[in-house]
């Protein structure tokens, strides 16, 4: 899994329709959304923390991912990778806690549309 797949979640878990909306809600220039998109740029530990906290995600799982897609070294490459191999296992696919974040949130608008209508007698 690569980090492009997290910010695909986000979006989906917010209901972003464009990566310029994704660039404006992590304040950053949407130009920077196209690099990552390109591969010609890695999220920093900053941007992968802040996507994580969305996702509600473990930091280290993103930020390892992204130093694994930076490190130049093997070595290092290997142990970013394992670090996030390790952190993904111990939680549900991130599809999943997408698919129930979203089903909790449609759920909460429906209660809150239900909510606002006036009881009929």
């Amino acid at each position: 899994m690569g980090t492009l797949e997290y910010l695909d979640a986000v979006k989906k878990l917010i209901g972003l329709t464009s990566d310029y909306q994704l660039a404006k809600m992590l304040d950053l220039e949407p130009s920077n959304i196209t690099m990552y998109r390109k591969r010609r740029r890695v999220m920093d530990d900053y941007i992968a923390s802040r996507v994580a906290d969305l996702l509600k995600i473990e930091e280290l799982e993103l930020i390892a991912q992204a130093n694994a897609e930076r490190e130049k070294n093997e070595e290092k490459r290997v142990y970013w990778e394992a670090k996030a191999k390790t952190a993904r296992e111990n939680r549900e696919p991130l599809d999943v806690l997408v698919a129930d974040a979203c089903r909790r949130k449609n759920r909460l608008a429906g209660l809150a549309g239900a909510a606002s209508k006036p009881l009929e007698l």
